[in-house]
């Protein structure tokens, strides 16, 4: 079963009056907070309790302890059915025109920031140095901002549509396209996502949003 996460309310709804940006923060923070919820809400049993006493015994008993608290754990976790959601990050467009504010605003949100070098950009959202964020840099300034990085918000709409046509952006977004955008910032894959963001960038032309 699908369902949708979205910016239609949230936790910014008494403190932003801009109905677009509001829209766009409140649905990044309700994704954040599904995606919290679902890693945090495991078993209803606690950690185990281990004993220090240094002895045979309290080790073994230790193991036992573990052993079973992962196990307990693992048969969880594979009980759980396969989450599918689409992840609306703003408003659908009207007349081929998508809401910039909310895209923006959602942008901030997830980066927490107007800008960031790309080395910062790479720490915080890359898992490793097989990846890089440098293809997001558009105008070459050693910075990523939110204009620039909802250009991958937008490639990941795309990307879910397996369709690389700008036309079918619709303002949302599922796993697959959310993935996909992640393979893209490989470095073995930084020239084809140069040509994308570039492609997207074309299309749309961002300004930061102070």
């Amino acid at each position: 079963m699908t369902f949708e996460i979205n910016g239609s309310n949230g936790i910014y709804d008494k403190y932003i009056q801009d109905e677009s940006l509001k829209y766009g923060r409140n649905a990044v923070n309700n994704h954040k907070k599904l995606i919290t919820n679902t890693i945090e809400s495991g078993l209803d049993g606690n950690a185990p309790i281990l004993d220090f006493i240094p002895t045979n015994a309290a080790l073994d008993n230790n193991i036992e302890k573990v052993n079973v608290f992962i196990e307990e754990n693992d048969n969880y976790l594979k009980s759980l059915p396969a989450i599918e959601y689409e992840y609306r990050y703003m408003p659908k467009p009207i007349n081929g025109n998508i809401d910039k504010k909310a895209l923006l605003g959602a942008a901030y949100e997830e980066m927490g920031a107007d800008s960031m070098s790309v080395r910062e950009f790479e720490n915080k959202f890359l898992p490793n140095n097989r990846y890089t964020a440098k293809p997001l840099d558009i105008n070459n300034d050693g910075k990523i901002d939110v204009g620039e990085y909802s250009l991958s918000m937008l490639a990941a709409d795309m990307l879910s549509k397996n369709n690389l046509d700008v036309k079918n952006i619709d303002g949302s977004m599922n796993s697959k396209g959310m993935n996909a955008v992640m393979e893209y910032a490989r470095i073995s894959n930084a020239e084809a996502a140069t040509k994308l963001y570039s492609q997207i960038n074309t299309h749309y032309s961002f300004n930061q949003v102070a």
